[in-house]
C-alpha cells in the first residue's frame, strides 16, 4: 500500500515538472532590432503534434497523451482518478475476500442458519459490487484519457495554427500597411492608409 501512495505521489508530481517558466524582460530598442537566438525562437512557428502519438500514449499510460498534448492539469486529473479507482478496488477487493471466507465458513458450520448465510453472502455480494464498480470505473477513465488526448491534440493544433495565422498576419500588417485578421468563422482583409 505505501508502495502504491508513493508512486502516485510521484505521479502527481510529474506534470508539474514539465511547466514552463516565462520571463518577463524589457528589451532596449537597440536590442529590439538585433536579431538574437530567442528572437529567432520566437518567430519560429511552434511544431504540431501527432492526435494519434497522443492516443497512443495514453493507451500505454493514462495521462500520458495529455502531457503529450501540453494539457498539465487534466493529466494530473487523470492519473488521480485511475489512482483512486486502484486503490478502492484493491480495499474492495480485501474487504470482500474476508467477507466471503466469513459466508464459507458460515455456510459449512451452521447449514440450517439460513438467515445469517443469507445475510453474510449479502455482504459479501455487496462488496464485490464495490470492487466491480472501481474496476469499471478505473477502465472507463482510462478509455476516456484515450479519447481525451485525441481531443486535446487536435485543440493543441488548432490553436498553434491560429497563433501562427496571426504571427503572419502581424508580419503582413507591418510591411504592406494592409490589415488582415482572422476569427473561427471569417478571414478579412483591408487596406489600411494614413495621412
Amino acid at each position: 500500500m505505501r508502495f502504491l501512495l508513493i508512486i502516485l505521489l510521484i505521479l502527481i508530481s510529474l506534470p508539474s515538472g514539465f511547466a514552463e517558466e516565462t520571463e518577463n524582460t524589457a528589451a532596449s530598442p537597440a536590442q529590439e532590432n538585433a536579431p538574437t537566438e530567442e528572437k529567432k525562437k520566437a518567430a519560429a512557428p511552434e511544431k504540431l503534434i501527432s492526435p494519434i502519438g497522443a492516443m497512443v500514449r495514453s493507451a500505454i499510460f493514462p495521462g500520458w497523451g495529455q502531457i503529450y498534448s501540453r494539457s498539465y492539469i487534466r493529466s494530473g486529473l487523470i492519473v488521480l482518478s485511475i489512482g483512486g479507482s486502484a486503490v478502492g478496488a484493491l480495499l474492495a477487493e480485501r474487504s470482500f475476500r474476508s467477507r466471503y471466507n466469513a459466508y464459507a465458513a458460515l455456510a459449512n458450520l451452521e447449514p440450517d442458519n439460513e438467515e445469517g448465510v443469507l445475510a453474510s453472502y449479502e455482504h459479501a455480494n455487496q462488496r464485490y459490487k464495490l470492487r466491480m464498480f472501481f474496476l469499471y470505473t478505473g477502465v472507463g477513465i482510462w478509455l476516456y484519457s484515450v479519447i481525451d488526448s485525441y481531443v486535446s491534440a487536435n485543440f493543441y493544433n488548432a490553436t498553434t495554427q491560429i497563433r501562427s495565422i496571426q504571427q503572419d498576419a502581424d508580419q503582413i500588417e507591418n510591411k504592406l500597411g494592409i490589415q488582415v485578421g482572422a476569427t473561427p468563422s471569417h478571414l478579412y482583409l483591408g487596406i489600411v492608409k494614413t495621412f
